[in-house]
C-alpha cells in the first residue's frame, strides 16, 4: 500500500509541474495575443483555443496535487457527531464512491479520447487533435483514484 502512496505523489507532483508549466503558457500567450492585437493588429490565431485546451489540463493535472495537499473542501458538520466507528464507516463508504467514480471518469476519458482519435476530431482554427488532452485527463485522475 505505500508503494501505491509514493507512486501517486510521485504523479500528482508530475501533474502539479504540468498545471504550473500550463498557467505560464496561458499567461504568456495571452500577453503576446493582447500586445500583438493592440499594438500591431496581429492576435494570436486560435488563440482562445489553445488556452481553453491548455486551461483544462492545467485544472485536472492540479486536482491530484490538491487532494494531496488536502486543500478539498469537506464536509463534516453532521459526521462529526457520530461515534467514532459509524464516522469510519462513512469514510470508508465515501471513499469506495470516490474511487468509483474516479475509475469511472478515468475509463470514460480513455474511450473519448479513442473516438476523438478514430474521428480525427481537431480544433476548428489551429486543427490540435483533441484525443491527447482526453488521454491526459485520464492519465491526470489516476493518482486520485
Amino acid at each position: 500500500m505505500q508503494t501505491i502512496r509514493e507512486w501517486a505523489n510521485r504523479l500528482s507532483l508530475w501533474g502539479e509541474w504540468v498545471s504550473v508549466v500550463g498557467v505560464i503558457i496561458m499567461v504568456a500567450i495571452t500577453c503576446i495575443d493582447v500586445i500583438g492585437a493592440k499594438l500591431f493588429l496581429l492576435p494570436v490565431p486560435g488563440y482562445i483555443e489553445v488556452v481553453s485546451l491548455i486551461q483544462v489540463a492545467t485544472v485536472v493535472f492540479a486536482v491530484a496535487a490538491t487532494q494531496r495537499y488536502g486543500g478539498h473542501i469537506s464536509v463534516e458538520m453532521f459526521v462529526a457527531k457520530f461515534p467514532k466507528r459509524i464516522r469510519a464507516i462513512i469514510k470508508a463508504l465515501v471513499s469506495l464512491l470516490c474511487l468509483v467514480i474516479f475509475a469511472l471518469l478515468i475509463y470514460e476519458g480513455i474511450g473519448l479520447g479513442n473516438a476523438y482519435r478514430e474521428a480525427g476530431e481537431v480544433t476548428a482554427t489551429v486543427k490540435f487533435p483533441f484525443y491527447p488532452f482526453a488521454y491526459a485527463f485520464s492519465v491526470a485522475l489516476i493518482p486520485i483514484a
